[in-house]
């Protein structure tokens, strides 16, 4: 059994977390011990699985202030974690984080797992962060890259950090995406009467917005449910008024998927979304944006240009044939996506530990 430490400010809805838990999850299972930081529990109940505090009221962590003494006390704070429970391997999600191990890595078997899922440079640059946050962040993230173990979740996240940070000494840059979930449930369709689905963050990255624009033109649109929420949902619920939308909230799995009969998903990044990944499990027909994280899990008959009138048309054949359409959508994504179909678990914790 080895010692394994990790860090996270705190739990919160979204694939992040669904992941970093996962991960953890599989680490016990296989018989280790997990240590971890943050600043409030996360939702998993374990013997083996230990919370170290961070000493900050849990409901004001979104604060500059905050993430100035995080980045100052937290890595004495994991150092002392690793000496006092003899720490034999870590990792982390975010190159931020790999940075605050830094003062540990030296104590370690091996360096830390880094593993990367998405361009946190890029979410800046869509989101008009200030410049200086953006040199800011760069910085960061090398250092956190140094020495370190990195797993990027797409094969253009790895190129694009490997461009980016040529010549930072690696110890390893390699890329585990995400799996297609295994799953049991069976959606209904076609139902009466199409309803598209729309899965993410309400902000600007993920780009409901331009299914608004889309929806404004088609003659005759279908209800639009949007599953999730985030900094953008009053300025949507805005826009979306007099067309039929409904803003369902974070709901579970099963509870989306038996409900819609075609995901969209516009995003302008993303590492490698979960929602597109369950979506194919639960044999949902998924449009999607037409950029590099996306072709490596879809076909090119599921992907469109982030332009409204190519979504426009598009969705406008698919309510005209919906069977048809739904067919070549499914064809299309399920051979896109054949080499998704593995044990996640297993080779995160090769990662880890390997």
């Amino acid at each position: 059994m080895a010692r394994i430490l990790t860090c996270y400010y705190r739990p919160k809805p979204g694939g992040f977390c669904k992941r970093l838990f996962r991960g953890i999850d599989a680490l016990l299972a296989e018989g280790h011990s997990v240590h971890y930081l943050a600043v409030e529990p996360f939702p998993i109940r374990h013997p083996e699985c230990h919370f170290h505090r961070f000493p900050w009221p849990a409901g004001s962590t979104e604060t500059l202030l905050f993430w100035a003494l995080f980045h100052l006390f937290a890595p004495i704070q994991l150092l002392w974690i690793s000496l006092r429970h003899s720490i034999q391997y870590a990792f982390t999600f975010g190159a931020n984080y790999g940075l605050l191990l830094q003062p540990s890595r030296w104590l370690f078997k091996q360096p830390p797992a880094v593993f990367l899922r998405a361009d946190t440079l890029e979410n800046h640059e869509i989101k008009e962060r200030p410049s200086w946050l953006i040199i800011l962040e760069r910085r960061l993230e090398r250092w956190g890259l140094w020495r370190n173990r990195i797993w990027t979740v797409s094969r253009s996240l790895e190129q694009t950090i490997a461009h980016r940070h040529s010549g930072l000494r690696i110890e390893s840059l390699a890329t585990l995406p995400n799996e297609i979930p295994r799953c049991t449930a069976t959606r209904r369709y076609p139902h009466q009467g199409l309803i598209c689905g729309v899965v993410g963050v309400l902000e600007e990255r993920k780009n409901q917005r331009l299914l608004l624009d889309c929806w404004r033109q088609l003659s005759q649109p279908p209800p639009l449910y949007c599953y999730g929420t985030g900094p953008g949902e009053m300025t949507l619920r805005l826009e979306a008024a007099g067309l039929p939308v409904e803003f369902m909230g974070w709901r579970h799995a099963k509870d989306i998927w038996s409900n819609i009969d075609i995901l969209l998903f516009p995003s302008k990044h993303e590492g490698m979304p979960n929602a597109i990944l369950e979506a194919i499990a639960y044999n949902v027909p998924v449009l999607a944006s037409d950029i590099p994280p996306h072709r490596e899990i879809l076909g090119a008959d599921n992907l469109l240009p982030l332009e409204v009138k190519h979504w426009t048309k598009r969705l406008s054949q698919y309510l005209k044939y919906p069977t048809r359409e739904s067919h070549r959508l499914l064809e299309s994504q399920i051979q896109a996506s054949r080499h998704l179909r593995f044990n996640w678990e297993k080779h995160f914790v090769l990662a880890v530990t390997g």
